[in-house]
């Protein structure tokens, strides 16, 4: 636009009002504004005359300086000139930039440099009253454009991270702040939609804040962030300058640690109540002490609706995938649990021992209360984990199974915690850990006594906090999980030699459930075989009606190392051999306690004949290994001659350095 002052729009008896406290320069500014055709309606040297000029007449525009005879200045008149959409020309010649930062705040229609020239008056009057009148549609214009812009921002295809770094760059020029947190109120979901802010450090530069970030910087324990965090009052949109951002601070634990950590003297928050999902907020704050406006509350007003909808449909749709990952790795699990069939479909025994171990079921069950199952190895732990889990309000979800023996060390924590794509070198897509699996299920942790030392604290977290954190993840994702775990160690002997932390087993041990060994219930030894006899006889397609004497009376006098396993797969081998419908064992039950010859125990114990546990347990496989002639699965294999599961074994040999050669 081009204007000429010789030739500029007539102004039709506007009316000015002229701030300023030196009288020459006001009385100069009366003369070219007569001069030109304006109304001066009056001159004021103080904020207050300025007020109360302004009341008696409202002006078509004020023309204020910023440092006046009283204590507030321009800037404090211009905040309120601004609330009543009065235009206002600044006319200053102070350039100090820290002033000149807070004067732009204000959103000016212009700024005339004293000493100035009848021309500099006349053309800064001209382009205000011109971007007045056209204010309101430039306004929808640009809330239009900035509502396009986050709506699209945040519907991208970006980490979430970065989408929500690019709505704060699109804010700043409309609403300026130097600290802004966007997200949840409540953050519960198990998803990627947490809270997270932006600490503006430079012109265009943020520094990008998680809650983990902001517990380094305060110093918190994450107990004492999430009791802040509950005591947080309910917020709705507000503006909090001065004095109102001290009080709300007084008020709100939570605002005043982060205006005490960032500096911050003022405050614009704005909620959005989505459908489903709670409270998404936008929360603005600033170091100048009073820079926000009811401009800037109007215009979140009118974004509110359009944001609304855009952050409900993309936790919704979030939602909705990640239900359909856990579904597929669901499914996935499932498969691989139907394709072993090595689970008992029921519980076969009568006495007092086992009915002792029914009685605990039925009274834990219904509880979501951790469940701690010790006994020997082939007992049946997982069994009495099914009946837990089927008798509990979650038997409608998943029981996930974790054999932690059985996991690489190395593989350990992504597979129970799961990990964000590219966290480590082969992670080439995200995958979601046993625990997120087990979301509103519950998850079966056995041979939890094989669990690495390093990685307990985590286990132990997930128990207290209820929430665990990805491989490489940007932070803490509740769960909803029941845990049952199992061991054949003696747990408290493993806490002594410092292999298993003492709190963790308190953690675990809240509802203790003691299997007793099958040598401790002879009364339930026929009516379990006879059972696998018969699955053993669909297995098979043959005709199989019973045992004979002879290795009815060896079943009833061995003692049974392997227990419930052993028999089955005894069973197994002499349904095999068999040809006619009653079966013989194929081989002579004898129980050799000392299958493994004696490793150094002479008549007089010596200290130098005692080893640390772990190296104990590696000689003590080596020579198993040694005697079973390095086979480790079937009968008088290594595994059998420990007592272990092969799988267990083989974990064992893997994270001991143990080669199965000769």
């Amino acid at each position: 636009m081009s204007i000429n002052p010789t030739n500029h729009i007539q102004p039709s008896g506007q009316t000015i009002l002229i701030v300023e406290d030196e009288f020459a320069v006001a009385n100069n500014l009366r003369l070219i504004l007569e001069k030109a055709g304006y109304r001066v309606s009056g001159i004021a040297f103080t904020v207050d005359k300025a007020i109360e000029l302004k009341n008696q007449q409202k002006p078509d525009l004020v023309l204020l300086d910023i440092l006046l005879q009283d204590e507030q200045t321009g800037i404090d008149l211009a905040r309120i000139l601004a609330e009543e959409n009065i235009p206002f020309i600044y006319v200053s010649a102070n350039t100090n930039s820290s002033i000149l930062e807070e004067v732009k705040t204000t959103q000016p229609y212009g700024f005339i440099v004293k000493p100035f020239r009848e021309k500099d008056v006349l053309v800064a009057l001209e382009i205000a009253h011109y971007r007045h009148a056209h204010s309101i549609e430039m306004r929808v214009r640009q809330e239009h454009a900035l509502q396009i812009a986050l709506t699209d921002a945040l519907s991208g295809n970006d980490p979430w991270e970065q989408r929500l770094l690019k709505v704060a760059r699109l804010f700043q020029p409309h609403i300026p702040f130097d600290y802004f947190i966007i997200g949840l109120e409540k953050d519960q979901l198990v998803n990627a939609y947490r809270s997270c802010s932006f600490f503006r450090m430079g012109k265009d530069e943020y520094q990008t804040i998680w809650a983990e970030n902001f517990l380094q910087m305060t110093g918190l324990t994450i107990e004492k962030y999430h009791a802040i965090r509950a005591g947080v009052p309910d917020t709705s949109e507000a503006i909090y300058n001065g004095k109102d951002f001290e009080e709300i601070c007084r008020r709100n634990p939570l605002k005043q640690l982060i205006a005490r950590t960032f500096s911050l003297q003022s405050n614009l928050i704005m909620p959005l109540t989505t459908a489903t999902n709670g409270t998404f907020f936008l929360s603005f704050f600033s170091r100048q002490p009073a820079i926000y406006l009811k401009a800037h509350l109007h215009t979140l007003e009118c974004l509110r609706p359009s944001l609304t909808l855009t952050v409900d449909r993309l936790l919704a749709f979030d939602q909705i995938q990640r239900l359909s990952e856990q579904l597929d790795q669901e499914n996935k699990y499932l498969l691989e649990e139907v394709k072993t069939g090595a689970n008992f479909e029921e519980m076969i025994g009568e006495s007092s021992a086992l009915v002792h171990v029914f009685k605990s079921i039925s009274q834990v069950a219904p509880t979501d209360y951790t469940v701690l199952i010790l006994g020997e190895t082939g007992t049946g732990k997982e069994l009495i984990a099914r009946a837990v889990h089927n008798r509990s309000s979650r038997k409608g979800k998943a029981l996930i199974k974790v054999n932690c023996a059985a996991l690489p060390p190395q593989l350990i924590e992504s597979e129970l915690f799961g990990h964000e794509k590219g966290s480590f070198t082969g992670a080439t897509e995200k995958r979601i850990g046993k625990f997120e699996l087990s979301h509103g299920g519950t998850i079966f942790l056995d041979e939890i006594g094989e669990l690495p030392i390093e990685l307990q604290p985590k286990l132990l977290r997930v128990l207290q906090e209820r929430e665990i954190e990805r491989v490489g993840g940007k932070g803490p994702i509740p769960v909803d999980v029941r845990i049952i775990a199992a061991t054949n160690r003696d747990l408290q002997a493993e806490i002594s030699t410092g292999r298993f932390r003492s709190d963790l087993y308190y953690r675990l041990n809240v509802f203790p459930i003691k299997l007793p060994p099958l040598r401790e219930r002879t009364e339930d030894l026929m009516p379990l075989a006879m059972h696998f006899l018969e699955k053993i006889s669909k297995k098979l397609g043959k005709c199989l009606t019973g045992i004979s004497e002879s290795s009815r009376q060896q079943i009833m006098s061995y003692h049974w190392p392997g227990n419930i396993r052993e028999l089955e797969h005894l069973l197994e081998r002499a349904a095999i051999m068999a040809t006619s419908p009653v079966i013989s064992l194929v081989e002579p039950l004898v129980h050799e306690p000392s299958s493994i010859p004696d490793l150094a125990i002479s008549a007089k114990p010596s200290i130098h004949n005692i080893k640390p546990h772990e190296q104990a347990e590696k000689d003590n496989i080596v020579e198993a290994l040694k005697v079973a002639n390095f086979r480790i699965r079937g009968k008088n294999g290594a595994a059998q001659l420990l007592n272990l599961k092969p799988t267990t074994l083989e974990a064992k040999m893997a994270r001991m350095g143990i080669h199965r050669d000769r």
